[in-house]
């Protein structure tokens, strides 16, 4: 947008963006903020569906009790991993979708989410998809180990609370 430029703080955007909303047009202004939040949506709950049923299959299933913290912590790393391997080709998508104004987007609005991939895949190469994979993989599996582990040290505090009373 008209007045963004690199290195703004957050606030200066925001307040810009604010002083945009002028009405006369659909993609100034408030709305701005929120370009990309359905992308957002869309990659978010794959991810995280993979990410959970990965984690029930490494960690047995069903909810089994038994899982120590460190354990969660590697079936975490893991199936986090995973998920984000899996679902970076979305998320190149949504942050294009969110990083180009709706005026600059040239007709591809029009385009269905798999038929962007595709045209990604076919003008800039498959590799494309996966641009950042690594870093977002390394950080998953960080953030993933953090989660889970947490989540069954916390199931195991709660469970022994319980117990004894």
């Amino acid at each position: 947008a008209d007045g963004y430029y690199e290195g703004m703080s957050t606030i200066d955007a925001f307040q810009l963006a604010l002083a945009q909303a002028d009405g006369n047009s659909t993609t100034s202004g408030i709305s701005e903020l929120y370009q990309g939040y359905s992308e957002n949506v869309l990659y978010g709950f794959p991810a995280d569906i993979i990410k959970f049923v990965a984690y029930d299959y490494l960690s047995g299933g069903k909810g089994k009790s038994s899982v120590s913290p460190g354990e969660g912590a590697v079936y975490g790393a893991l199936s986090t991993g995973v998920a984000q391997l899996v679902t970076t080709p979305l998320d190149v998508l949504r942050n294009r979708i969110m990083a180009v104004s709706k005026e600059e987007q040239d007709g591809d609005n029009k385009l269905s989410y798999v038929d962007r991939l595709a045209k990604i895949a076919k003008e800039e190469g498959v590799g494309e998809l996966f641009a950042g994979s690594t870093p977002r993989v390394a950080k998953a599996m960080l953030s993933g180990a953090i989660q889970f582990a947490t989540y069954e040290e916390t199931k195991q505090k709660i469970g022994q609370f319980f117990i004894k009373k």
